[in-house]
């Protein structure tokens, strides 16, 4: 009995201690919290002050109780960042929010109407040591503002150290760089930072090494619009004009190269200054000296041939001999196909001139304006008093506005937009790093996706592997590997 009544009385001082331990906790932290509402509104009493503090500190409500009809008109309003980092609370948040409907429904509703893309010019080259250097130079956060500018990926310094990656290509929020030396190429997302590496392409011949060159990259979306598989097509380099183009493409859906030779019906010679074929409803399309261009479609299952496009009759062919196209620009903006012509001296009679494909089957262009440079004005003062005599350089067309065309004015050392309805040209941004040699051959317009969605992975091809032969028996035993 002694040692039970010994027990409780334990009991009763440790309790008493933990209450006494409590209240003082208890005290200071009121004390804390009277103090700072005091110092925000000395007006509210100290009761009032310590009510409110203890709803704050015992209200607790069950997400779970949510309707999901409710949770999407919260979700549908909030940022894209957020919504993305929402997707840990639980199982059931990444369950909805991974859902294409809400896809649909997030850029349908009426916040969302309001969310502009964003958009820059990438400098192609990037200097750095692995491609993971090359993620962390895509970083939203470089190019989150909501101002203008052309990004250069890297500095003078590392240029004379570092790898070089050159961007390549750019569809759909998806990004198709590569490793030049021992080529390696790479598809990206720069904002969910994931990325594949392509296996390395066959060669057409044994005995010859081809070399390959302007790469093109398309990608497919469903109805939801996201995407779902892409393909990569490289060309051969030839040191002359050849009745074929040779090529070679890589699906996401197969994970093979295959190797094409399509006859055309003139003799082409690719350009090899250019930055790369364009793509125009998703078909690809590269420069090619004399006739333009000449196009091949990638979603064609059976290709028998690639077809030639000519440029603009009226076109200023004589320096665009002289200047090996630097002073043109074609691109597709806005579902158009277009051509865009400047100048190369200040003493001619047109500035700048514009053509519009009116039907890509016969390959006709209409043009839509030429104007001289006593047609265009500025509202800054600097860029005004240059007007008569500056160089201008093409760029890029504007991706979401067909008024706009952004050029490169050499003696400023800046980057202009060219209204083509007012005639008025205006300063956009001072580009990051030298300027020297900014033209359309070394940038690339780049959206940022609205949705991210994962890089489509391609599955890996079966491997024929053939031993050494034997030489008394000389049987052939063939393995596959996965």
């Amino acid at each position: 009995m002694e040692n039970n009544n010994n027990n409780e009385k334990d009991i009763i001082q440790n309790q008493n201690h933990h209450i006494v331990t409590y209240s003082r906790k208890r005290k200071q932290l009121e004390s804390q919290v009277i103090f700072a509402q005091s110092q925000l509104n000395p007006n509210v009493s100290d009761s009032s002050k310590l009510g409110l503090f203890f709803i704050t500190r015992t209200f607790t409500y069950d997400i779970s109780h949510i309707p999901d009809s409710l949770l999407l008109e919260i979700l549908s309003r909030l940022p894209l960042k957020s919504i993305f980092k929402f997707k840990c609370v639980c199982k059931h948040w990444q369950t909805l929010i991974s859902q294409p409907s809400f896809h649909r429904f997030y850029f349908n509703s009426i916040n969302a109407s309001s969310n502009l893309v964003s958009w820059r010019i990438l400098y192609r080259y990037v200097y750095v040591s692995k491609f993971k250097d090359v993620l962390d130079r895509f970083r939203p956060e470089n190019y989150n503002s909501s101002k203008f500018s052309v990004l250069f990926m890297s500095s003078f310094e590392e240029q004379q150290q570092s790898d070089q990656f050159k961007v390549l290509g750019v569809s759909n929020g998806l990004v198709l760089c590569g490793l030049l030396g021992p080529l390696i190429y790479y598809v990206c997302d720069p904002v969910t930072r994931q990325w594949v590496t392509l296996p390395r392409g066959r060669d057409t011949s044994p005995n010859r090494h081809p070399i390959f060159f302007g790469e093109g990259f398309v990608s497919k979306i469903n109805e939801d619009g996201l995407l779902t598989s892409y393909t990569v097509v490289r060309v051969e380099l030839l040191n002359t004009a050849t009745s074929y183009l040779n090529l070679e493409t890589f699906s996401s859906d197969t994970g093979k190269w295959i190797d094409y030779r399509l006859p055309c019906v003139k003799p082409i010679a690719l350009l090899k200054r250019g930055a790369g074929p364009i793509s125009f409803n998703g078909i690809l399309h590269w420069f090619v000296y004399e006739h333009g261009m000449v196009a091949f479609d990638p979603n064609n299952k059976e290709p028998k041939s690639c077809r030639i496009i000519p440029f603009p009759e009226d076109r200023d062919v004589e320096s665009e001999y002289k200047y090996d196209g630097l002073y043109r620009l074609c691109d597709e903006c806005q579902g158009k196909l277009r051509f865009f012509e400047v100048a190369p001296e200040a003493c001619s009679f047109y500035c700048f001139s514009l053509w519009d494909m009116k039907d890509y089957e016969k390959g006709e262009w209409v043009n839509e304006f030429k104007v001289t440079r006593c047609d265009l004005t500025s509202s800054d003062p600097e860029l005004k008093s240059w007007l008569m005599k500056a160089t201008f350089l093409p760029l890029s067309f504007h991706p979401f506005n067909l008024d706009i065309v952004f050029l490169r004015c050499v003696e400023l050392a800046c980057i202009v937009s060219y209204s083509i309805q007012n005639k008025r040209l205006d300063v956009a941004c001072k580009p990051i790093g030298v300027v020297d040699d900014l033209s359309w051959r070394v940038v690339v317009p780049f959206m940022i996706p609205r949705w991210p969605t994962p890089v489509p992975i391609p599955p890996v091809p079966k491997k024929v592997v053939r031993p050494k032969v034997a030489h008394r028996h000389r049987q052939y035993r063939i393995y596959t590997r996965f």
